[in-house]
């Protein structure tokens, strides 16, 4: 391998363990997308920070909770990552304390979502995702600054969701009863006026796959991956 091919790929810096389960996807799908564009024995160089999702939880209030993410984006930066990409769409809600933080650009997953609906050429998305996701404005109005609107389930579906997304998939855990229930409330956004869905949560993908329902659905964790991808192989 020369070193014009190692100097090639950028460093991507990845903040997991949020869950480790769809963090464990993500580096999957940014891999491979570079091994197809690069060829060869090429793959991602990528420094990966996995913090402990219990940390998280266990924090006692939003600013503890930030310092987590902000410290793990701090160490990706001084390991040698030329940019920060966070795999969760809920601890986004930290993402300005981190672009604070740090010197590197920070790659926003609701920016990314809003640029492959966008150039779909749909407006109004159902959103899917943990409850902060869902009702917090750090997601909603990033998309709504798009040009999207924004169409959430009714609070008894959220609850649902939530509880799902933390209980089961957060540790692994797909239920088939889950599954439906997730396809059921994404057709009730739809009656409500959704082009399509984002899967919110970047564990949502082991619960809905596009080939299982006529609903566009956007897989952030896909998008993300590819976006990430794309930049590590990037010679700007």
């Amino acid at each position: 391998m020369t070193q014009e091919r190692i100097l090639s790929l950028k460093v991507g810096g990845i903040i997991g363990g949020v869950s480790w389960h769809s963090t464990k996807q993500l580096y999957e799908y940014i891999n491979a997308r570079v091994a197809e564009e690069k060829g060869g024995h090429n793959c991602a160089k990528l420094v990966l920070i996995n913090v402990n999702l219990q940390d998280i939880l266990d924090a006692p209030d939003a600013d503890a909770k930030g310092a987590v993410i902000v410290d793990a984006a701090i160490c990706a930066e001084k390991a040698g990552a030329d940019f920060i990409a966070l795999g969760s769409n809920g601890l986004h809600q930290y993402a300005e304390r981190v672009e604070k933080a740090i010197r590197i650009p920070f790659i926003h997953i609701a920016d990314v979502t809003a640029d492959a609906i966008t150039a779909a050429g749909y407006q109004t998305v159902g959103l899917l995702g943990v409850k902060e996701t869902m009702e917090q404005g750090f997601y909603k109005d990033r998309l709504a600054k798009r040009g999207l609107r924004v169409l959430i389930p009714e609070q008894p579906e959220r609850d649902f969701i939530n509880t799902v997304l933390f209980e089961e998939t957060g540790v692994g855990i797909v239920k088939e009863s889950s599954k439906q229930a997730f396809y059921r409330i994404a057709g009730q956004l739809a009656q409500n006026g959704a082009e399509c869905i984002i899967l919110g949560c970047t564990e949502i993908e082991m619960l809905m796959k596009q080939e299982e329902t006529n609903i566009p659905l956007f897989d952030t964790t896909a998008l993300y991956a590819e976006k990430i991808a794309q930049l590590c192989c990037s010679d700007q």
